[in-house]
């Protein structure tokens, strides 16, 4: 069976918003045996992120309620997937949604509106989330985030506090990249642009966005990575040495490996994406999935998975971990460190992905050539 590709995915087309029926759904159900042995399937992101979600919060679910939920990994497929399933056989019932998935998945009307009156959770939630995405806060309920960070064996003697590192000459020849997602690459030179504010560049015009591409190409990159796992094997071996990675993978870096490696959210600020759990259209769980929503939004169901992981969560009340310095404090905090790559901002840079998609594969050969 072919497969299809995350950059190949990217390109389907994105149709207006559409707004979901709304299937009406029983409140949760306090009872701790109420939905003993029932089975729902939560798909987060693919990796290091699953790990991480299914020790922290599946797993205790499952303990507190006798469950069996099962969490599996996901990207850019989770759309093409539910649609073309049945509608009223979706194959998950929740799915983790960044910007992006949550503008492919609201064209399809693929998701179920959020009743926020039976999740009190909502009261301690930063509104950075809702900011960030208006057209889609109705549905699901905002987690957390992931963010880009810089990062850097700590031989290489560049710091990790500021993205100009990269065009430090002693890591010429060290750099790695993301070559599938390349739109966070081009976040960085628009961080560092003093033309708009913080990433607006990458919803201009083609010609503001090859002004982007004109920085990157001023590299000298080693390797141009697919994955965190093959980032992950360029780093320990050596054959890179500096380099974007993004906070799911980040964890490790710092807390196994920290006497190699340093990695920081730079002082100019990142590039971000909200992680928001929305249940599908069709679920055959609607209870369970209202349940489980709510339970993500707990003070101690975030504050297990923010202790294990380098994302940034959605509660106002809960401590910062030893491992990320900095973590944000306030609302102001989140606007002033994490420029979120929005809907809207997705709606516009894939109106001209087949240019884009050009571009840069042709930096991939000019930046490694030589």
């Amino acid at each position: 069976m072919k497969t299809i590709g995350r950059r190949q995915l990217m390109k389907l087309g994105v149709a207006s918003l559409a707004t979901p029926a709304i299937i009406g759904r029983a409140s949760p159900v306090s009872a701790q045996n109420a939905f003993k042995g029932e089975n729902m399937i939560v798909v987060s992101w693919s990796g290091n992120y699953e790990l991480k979600f299914k020790e922290a919060v599946i797993d205790a679910f499952n303990a507190k309620y006798d469950t069996k939920l099962e969490t599996v990994g996901g990207w850019d497929q989770m759309v093409p997937q539910i649609k073309a399933a049945p509608a009223d056989n979706p194959p998950f019932d929740i799915i983790v949604s960044d910007e992006y998935t949550a503008l492919t998945g609201l064209a399809e009307n693929l998701f179920l509106k959020t009743d926020r009156s039976k999740i009190p959770g909502f009261a301690d939630v930063y509104p950075f989330f809702d900011e960030n995405r208006p057209a889609g806060k109705d549905y699901g309920v905002p987690f957390g985030g992931g963010t880009i960070w810089m990062l850097a064996n700590k031989s290489a003697g560049v710091p990790v506090d500021t993205w100009t590192s990269l065009w430090d000459p002693k890591a010429q020849g060290k750099i790695t990249l993301d070559a599938t997602v390349f739109a966070w690459d081009l976040c960085i030179s628009a961080i560092l642009s003093n033309s708009k504010p913080g990433i607006e560049e990458l919803y201009g015009t083609p010609e503001d966005v090859r002004k982007l591409y004109d920085e990157l190409d001023k590299l000298k990159v080693a390797r141009w990575y697919a994955d965190g796992a093959e980032l992950a094997n360029l780093m320990f071996q050596e054959e890179a040495e500096v380099g974007m990675a993004y906070s799911t993978d980040v964890y490790d870096f710092l807390t196994k490996h920290g006497d190699q490696f340093d990695a920081a959210v730079p002082k100019e600020g990142t590039a971000a994406y909200t992680d928001w759990y929305i249940t599908v259209r069709g679920t055959k769980h609607p209870e369970l999935a209202e349940l489980f929503s709510a339970y993500l939004l707990e003070h101690d169901t975030q504050q297990n998975f923010l202790n294990v992981s380098s994302a940034f969560m959605s509660r106002n009340d809960l401590e910062a971990p030893a491992h990320f310095p900095g973590y944000p404090k306030t609302n102001d905090d989140y606007h002033r460190m994490f420029n979120v790559l929005t809907m809207e901002g997705w709606a516009k840079f894939v109106e001209n992905w087949d240019q884009f998609d050009q571009w840069i594969k042709e930096t991939i050969t000019k930046t490694t050539a030589g």
